[in-house]
């Protein structure tokens, strides 16, 4: 457990918050990719059991108890063109979904290796395998992404 997310109470207000586009990720997951669903339930499950090998085994279920998604991971990305990269960890298999935020307009993510740019404004959620996909984004504005993966 982090020792930075034990400290930040804005982190768990956060988390706290987000308990519907949480869940609605899920749900998104869920259709898009039952097994992998299952699988995000299932460690989260584990996790929760075997928490007495974690250092803070209380603080790990309380962040588990506002945990509302099956990914393992969630990252926040503000204000920055993201060069074209592919995730390096999980497997080839997983998808992450990301969520476009914010105040701007013309934002743009690319596929490359697919040959495909697509508009990237505000409220799109884009699924697809990080891993495979060589993709970045870009636009001028207030921009957040959150960026759900395992």
């Amino acid at each position: 457990m982090s020792a930075e997310l034990l400290k930040d109470n804005a982190t768990v207000k956060w988390l706290e918050s987000s308990v519907v586009p949480f869940t609605l990720i899920g749900g998104i997951l869920s259709i898009l990719h039952p097994e992998l669903y299952s699988l995000g339930i299932d460690a989260l499950r584990k996790l929760w059991h075997s928490g007495e090998d974690s250092d803070n085994p209380q603080h790990l279920r309380e962040i588990l108890s506002i945990w509302y998604t099956p990914f393992s991971a969630v990252s926040v990305i503000s204000n920055r063109t993201t060069p074209l990269h592919r995730d390096t960890y999980g497997r080839p298999e997983w998808l992450d979904i990301l969520v476009a935020l914010g105040k701007y307009e013309h934002g743009r993510i690319s596929f490359p290796g697919l040959g495909f740019d697509y508009k990237y404004n505000s409220g799109t959620i884009v699924a697809f395998p990080g891993k495979i996909f060589q993709h970045g984004a870009e636009c001028e504005g207030d921009r957040a992404c959150i960026a759900f993966y395992m």
